[in-house]
């Protein structure tokens, strides 16, 4: 299994902070603590947000047929755009 590449980036924290953070976690574990903080925090907002759209979608109906007809818009935008790009390169070429 092949590890996923790292960035390494540094933050600036207050010193009262940092030793808090070293009592809690300890010396060389700060990176993982912080890891995992992210994680978790990342999982729950995408997980609060999924609820809300799902309740917001449960208590208007309409709302969902509404996003169902944007998303489809979106898609057949998207693919004029591609249909006339793909045209237009194809135009230059024959010229």
């Amino acid at each position: 299994m092949k590890a996923e590449p790292r960035y390494t980036f540094s933050i600036q924290l207050p010193i009262s902070l940092h030793q808090k953070l070293l009592n809690k976690v300890g010396r060389g574990k700060v990176s993982v603590f912080i890891k995992e903080m992210l994680e978790k925090e990342l999982e729950e907002e995408a997980s609060c947000l999924g609820g809300a759209y799902k309740e917001c979608y449960t208590n208007n109906p309409h709302l969902l047929e509404e996003a169902k007809l944007w998303e489809r818009a979106e898609i057949e935008d998207w693919l004029t755009y591609e249909n006339n790009k793909n045209a237009t390169k194809k135009s230059r070429v024959k010229k």
